[in-house]
């Protein structure tokens, strides 16, 4: 299966956020049976079907979030809002990152709800402090409540919101997007030195070594917050 963005080969350092998301994940794939339905709503290029081989995957997407993306491994090329998928279909849904990019997110919640089947399971992910992604189409930003909200309208009950680290893990996130300020030392696509980027050269390429460094110490720092109400993002488990 070929994908353009391997979201299980982000180191964490690279995108601390992405990693959190993966190990969500995981943790979602080890605790279904083998054989249970899932379904993955929003789930781009599929990059976490792998982790559920001992599943019976289906994958859901609108197919229009990143044109670089490959969605040839969709099964249904549908809005959350309206899916073609008979009512008490799945075992447990999964929707990672995806919530903020929907217009109508009450209605998708609800599909999720429509799909499950009487005690299945949803498993959702959002962020609650990132920077605009796959815009246009970029809406929203969630706390805990709004999530529970949502849940609860739609219909599910044993709505359970974890936040995804603290506020020093959030911190250890953003450090890296610094580096994404530096412009390159050559235009791409075309012949030509930048001369602002080979002057700001070796002050990125220090950066990159410290960066890492000051990720880890935040990190180890991320225990004392015992509040955890400024997260990166969210997880969230519920039941039909």
């Amino acid at each position: 299966m070929t994908i353009t963005d391997d979201f299980i080969a982000k180191s964490k350092y690279s995108d601390l956020g992405r990693y959190c998301v993966t190990a969500f994940v995981k943790s979602v794939a080890d605790g279904l049976a083998p054989g249970s339905s899932l379904l993955d709503a929003g789930a781009g290029e599929c990059a976490y079907k792998g982790l559920f081989r001992h599943c019976d995957y289906k994958a859901a997407d609108m197919a229009i979030g990143d044109s670089t993306w490959n969605y040839d491994h969709l099964d249904y090329k549908a809005p959350l809002d309206n899916l073609p998928i008979p009512d008490a279909s799945f075992d447990a849904v999964l929707c990672t990152q995806v919530l903020e990019h929907l217009q109508k997110p009450l209605e998708c919640v609800k599909e999720m709800y429509r799909v499950l089947k009487p005690g299945g399971r949803l498993f959702l992910t959002v962020p609650m402090a990132q920077d605009e992604h796959q815009t246009p189409y970029d809406y929203f930003r969630y706390t805990s409540y709004g999530l529970k909200y949502l849940c609860t309208a739609a219909g599910f009950s044993e709505v359970s919101v974890v936040p995804m680290g603290g506020m020093f893990l959030r911190w250890a996130y953003e450090l890296p997007r610094a580096l994404r300020m530096f412009p390159k030392a050559r235009n791409s696509g075309v012949s030509g030195i930048r001369l602002a980027g080979v002057f700001l050269y070796p002050l990125r390429v220090a950066l990159g070594l410290v960066i890492p460094v000051c990720q880890a110490m935040l990190l180890f720092l991320d225990r004392f917050d015992t509040v955890r109400n400024d997260p990166w993002g969210w997880e969230l488990t519920a039941r039909k």
